[in-house]
């Protein structure tokens, strides 16, 4: 079998042909990367297929078939090899939760893509066309591939998802260098595997219920209450391998929450009466739920300032405002307006401004785009105090 691009696709079921392919890709400046995988009905993605590609082929990797993954980590943690991805970030949490590991160097052509006047958000198969002029098929996305065999249709599509990469890789890291912006792409995918490898660390679980409709309804123990139910569904859905939504949905958290505000000792006839919680929750998690709630806490820990209510009139205001000056500069730059700030993140800033009485730098805004922002923020907060 050949890739779209005519190289040979090589394939790797055994060991000793993947410890072997490792020695070579462990001195290569670049090796380009992929998965294919499986996300349904469990919380980790399940690993269905791994596709490199160097200079010289393609590679499909049978992880059903490998036991022993330390070379192929070795690979990874080179900080020699950078390893090129299109739209990484959940193929950063397949390696992570699969392989234990994500690439100490990573380049990502999406993010690229974008530094370079291409679009935001490019598709790897629009990037390939515009690129090479080469037309890709996308039909085999939503595959099975955790089946055995692999059907031929899903063999090629995945040798064609990275048979460009290093192509574009190359092409896109000249048009970086020529305006200036690589080093900006270095500190995104920096901050990338940064947040992937955050995201599975115990520690910054206790901040899953900042994100719950409606949490900046609750104060004191009730906002600690829910603090504690996010934190034990999301050690139950862990344990068992199962999507968050079927251990427990946010709107029951926030009503199981809310019980807890009355004060008094919460029964399993309460949470019958409660028309949000389902029968089903109630009878599996019924006694562990009655703990958590009745339980006495700190409310301390969780702090009503980390969980930010609507917007007012003039914060909101602040936003465009905020928003006109991206769009000026964005244009400057000739960049996609997404990639300098998005509404999330100017949010974020006002409600610095909100409460410090000066925009609020979160981390994806805290490297070259404050550089970028930061002085005419603080003009439009100086006049507004003026």
């Amino acid at each position: 079998m050949q890739s779209n691009d005519g190289r040979e696709v090589v394939f790797i079921s055994d060991q000793v042909a993947l410890d072997e392919a490792c020695e070579n890709w462990f001195k290569l400046p670049a090796l380009a990367l992929d998965t294919e995988f499986v996300r349904t009905n469990t919380f980790y993605p399940k690993l269905g297929l791994l596709q490199l590609a160097d200079d010289s082929n393609c590679y499909l990797i049978d992880p059903l078939e490998i036991q022993d993954w330390a070379q192929f980590v070795k690979v990874l943690l080179n900080p020699e090899c950078e390893i090129v991805m299109h739209s990484g970030g959940e193929d950063l949490t397949v390696l992570l939760t699969s392989l234990g590991a994500v690439p100490a160097r990573f380049f990502d052509t999406q993010m690229a893509s974008a530094y370079v006047g291409l679009g935001f958000s490019l598709s790897y198969q629009a990037l390939v066309q515009t690129v090479t002029g080469k037309e890709l098929p996308k039909d085999q996305t939503r595959s099975d591939w955790l089946k055995r065999p692999l059907t031929d249709l899903q063999l090629e599509y995945a040798a064609n998802d990275v048979c460009y990469l290093l192509l574009l890789y190359r092409e896109l890291t000249e048009r970086l260098e020529q305006r200036g912006f690589l080093e900006y792409l270095r500190q995104d995918t920096a901050l990338q595997v940064e947040n992937s490898v955050s995201l599975e660390q115990p520690d910054n679980w206790a901040k899953i219920y900042t994100g719950v409709s409606n949490a900046w309804k609750l104060k004191g123990k009730s906002l600690a209450c829910l603090q504690a139910l996010c934190v034990w569904r999301e050690e139950v859905a862990r344990s068992r391998d199962r999507p968050r939504n079927w251990i427990a949905k946010d709107n029951e958290l926030f009503a199981l929450a809310c019980l807890s505000e009355s004060g008094q000792t919460i029964t399993v006839s309460d949470f019958r009466n409660c028309e949000e919680l389902s029968k089903e929750l109630v009878r599996k998690q019924g006694e562990s739920l009655l703990n958590l709630v009745n339980a006495e806490r700190d409310a301390s820990r969780s702090s009503h300032n980390t969980v930010n209510p609507p917007l007012s009139p003039r914060m909101r205001r602040t936003v465009k405002a905020f928003r006109e000056v991206v769009l000026q500069r964005a244009d400057e730059m000739d960049i996609a307006p997404e990639l300098l700030a998005r509404k999330k993140h100017l949010t974020a800033v006002v409600l610095g401004v909100e409460r410090d009485g000066k925009p609020g730098w979160p981390a994806d805004m805290a490297g070259w785009r404050r550089g970028v922002l930061e002085r005419d923020f603080d003009d439009i907060v100086s006049g507004q105090k003026a």
